[in-house]
This record gives structure tokens, C-alpha cells and sequence, in this order.
């Protein structure tokens, strides 16, 4: 019987070296809402530490759409280098497979987004998720976040 995407994930970020690695630049106040085959689930830091749990998150920086084959895509990446998790995610940010489709929504100012330590998670992916990003149209981290805006 697989496992539910929620319980997944937060085995994910409770496990893996390299989602642990790529969130300790998050502070604490950092919210994400996901959308996990149309069951409502949240990712926060309140407590330190990357932690997924079910339900709706009121004030999200940014919502996440992910279909069970993202998540199981995801959850099976077996990388400790933060680079290639950024990597693995961001493809399925592009893909054009519906059932492994990431779909981004962001809803907070970029001012918040900077604050809320995303930038850092950027960065924490090094010259390989920037290097990934330039060669698919991002100049830069705003233009980044202007392209998940469904900005040009």
C-alpha cells in the first residue's frame, strides 16, 4: 500500500540530509501551502526544523500544487547535495507530465519571500541549481521568482 504524500514528505524532511540542508536557511515564520492531489497539507519551520503536516496553512508565502508523482519523485531522490535536489525539483517544475507536474504559486511580496530566508535555499543549491536556472531562462533569483509569478 504506498504511503500518503503527506506522511511521505514529512518523512522526507524529517529524514533526508540534503531537505534538511536545503531548508536551515528558512526562518521560522516561513509557510507553505501545498496541495498534495487535492488534499490540503502545509510545510512550516515554527518549530526550527522543516516539518509537513495535514491541513489548510491560512497565510502561505507560496502554494504548491503536487501530484502523487511528484512527491514519490521527489521523496526517492536519494542526493545528499542540496544542488541536485534543487535540481530534481525544479524539473518537475517544468515538466510537461500532468502526474509530475509542480505547479508554484506564489502569494507573498518578494520583500516577504527575501525575509522568510528563500533566497538563502537558492543559494544553498550553489552553482548548480544556478547554473540549471540560467540555462533554462533564469538570469538570476528575481527573474526566478518572477518566473514562478508566470511572469516573462
Amino acid at each position: 500500500m504506498p504511503i500518503p504524500s503527506t506522511d511521505a514528505l514529512a518523512r522526507f524532511f524529517a529524514n533526508s540530509p540534503a531537505a534538511r540542508r536545503a531548508t536551515r536557511p528558512l526562518s521560522r515564520d516561513a509557510r507553505v501551502a501545498l496541495d498534495l492531489a487535492g488534499v490540503p497539507a502545509r510545510f512550516t519551520m515554527s518549530t526550527g526544523a522543516g516539518q509537513v503536516e495535514p491541513g489548510v496553512e491560512p497565510d502561505p508565502d507560496f502554494t504548491l500544487t503536487l501530484p502523487d508523482g511528484a512527491v514519490a519523485h521527489l521523496t526517492s531522490t536519494r542526493a545528499d547535495d542540496v544542488g541536485e535536489f534543487g535540481i530534481e525539483f525544479f524539473k518537475l517544475v517544468l515538466s510537461r507530465e500532468p502526474e509530475r507536474k509542480v505547479r508554484v504559486r506564489i502569494h507573498a511580496s518578494t520583500a516577504r519571500l527575501v525575509s522568510h530566508g528563500y533566497l538563502g535555499v537558492l543559494a544553498a543549491g550553489g552553482a548548480k541549481v544556478a547554473w540549471w536556472l540560467l540555462k533554462n531562462g533564469a538570469k538570476n533569483p528575481r527573474a526566478a521568482i518572477e518566473r514562478l509569478r508566470g511572469g516573462k
